[in-house]
């Protein structure tokens, strides 16, 4: 499955930076360059951020973060989204409240709105935008009420932009039915990070669910991971990726492990043309997320067998299938299905990706779990794909 952030959303945000941004700021030989130089810091160089943003061509690169990155990182929050559809746990209200915290250009809020239009026309949203880069949030803004005077199918729309560090924002407890946090916990120490967390699932409503989105690097990655296990600790549901409620995730066992995803992606007409000029995309989304619920409700409701998240890219070699997987008794293995052993019981494992989650029946325990997991003939495997039970 392609994911996608509909033209409309990239329609919208070039309309706002027109309003917002100079000519010379949107000229295109600028605006590439801007994008080669904040994607170098983005991957390699993430602590000179907050330099860039203050840089002697600060409206070039607002245009490059807007134009580019918000446009091509919006369609990330979809697949969580669509995990807790498939799952029917997203709020049952026909207007939703949401806070989008360290919101930037809207990446995050402009992605649910994309996915809204697909798949719960008419639904009304108040977005609560909190950002320190005025500039940022003037191009959000202004990107929403373009899309409220499209033809997307949406109910009514608006937002409150709140010039204010992510972390001093006081929400009130209960207060938003989704809050969404989108690459921004990596720019804060670990001590901020886990406390923003916690205070952004005391917003959330009874039903509602938080959504923390970031960059798919092992440090960033396992950052997350650390989150993850700071939420369990107080008792929150970890909603997804995970298939279990182990208090540590198994992928901080090993230094050399994380967790991400990676999901092909079309983006829209302009994106796309930077992208291949660039050089820069690859036709993947690739990002770490998080979804976090105070009810108990899971990624998957099984009862037949093993619920194995596939963590990383299958691998074909010569007689085999492999792929690394973590669920619940088990952590992080590899799962192997020798060629010799395959059957029309196991055959599902050959069409599985990154994301998937594998029902394996009939797992021998052991104490510890064997490094490498065997499929053997008779054991039987299903597929799930959380993430398309939307649209099934």
């Amino acid at each position: 499955m392609e994911w996608r952030c509909r033209q409309e959303i990239e329609d919208a945000l070039w309309h706002a930076a027109r309003k917002q941004l100079r000519p010379a700021d949107l000229a295109r030989k600028a605006l590439l360059r801007a994008i080669t130089e904040r994607t170098a810091l983005y991957t390699t160089e993430r602590s000179e951020l907050a330099a860039v943003a203050r840089s002697t061509m600060p409206g070039v690169d607002l245009a490059a973060r807007a134009l580019f990155f918000s446009v091509a990182d919006a369609a990330k929050i979809s697949i969580p989204l669509s995990e807790l559809a498939g799952r029917d746990c997203l709020p049952s209200q026909e207007s939703w409240k949401v806070l989008d915290l360290g919101a930037g250009a809207g990446a995050m809020g402009l992605g649910l709105l994309s996915f809204l239009a697909d798949h719960h026309p008419g639904l009304s949203v108040h977005i609560d935008a909190v950002d320190l880069d005025a500039g940022a949030l003037a191009v959000y803004s202004g990107a929403l009420h373009a899309l409220g005077q499209s033809e997307l199918d949406l109910g009514r729309l608006s937002i409150r932009t709140i010039e204010s560090g992510a972390c001093d924002y006081q929400a009130q407890a209960g207060e938003y039915d989704l809050v969404v946090v989108g690459s921004m916990l990596n720019e804060l120490p670990e001590s901020e990070r886990l406390a923003l967390a916690a205070s952004a699932m005391s917003a959330v409503a009874p039903n509602g669910a938080l959504i923390i989105v970031e960059p798919a690097l092992r440090e960033t990655s396992r950052a997350l991971h650390r989150v993850r296990d700071s939420l369990v600790a107080t008792g929150t549901t970890i909603f997804a990726p995970c298939t279990h409620s182990q208090p540590k995730c198994p992928a901080l066992i090993d230094e050399r492990d994380w967790c991400h995803e990676d999901r092909a992606v079309v983006l829209p007409s302009r994106a796309r043309q930077m992208a291949q000029t660039t050089g820069l995309r690859d036709g993947s989304l690739k990002f770490s997320y998080l979804v976090a619920r105070h009810s108990d409700e899971r990624l998957v409701v099984n009862d037949v067998g093993e619920a194995l998240r596939v963590v990383g890219q299958p691998q074909r070699g010569k007689g085999q299938r492999e792929c690394f997987i973590c669920g619940p008794n088990i952590g992080r293995r590899r799962l192997r299905l020798l060629k010799r052993n395959r059957s029309s019981k196991n055959r599902k494992l050959e069409r599985a990706h990154r994301g998937d989650v594998l029902i394996v029946e009939d797992i021998a325990k052991s104490e510890p779990p064997p490094e490498r997991l065997e499929i053997g003939k008779e054991q039987r495997v299903g597929l799930l794909r959380p993430a398309e039970l939307l649209d099934s």
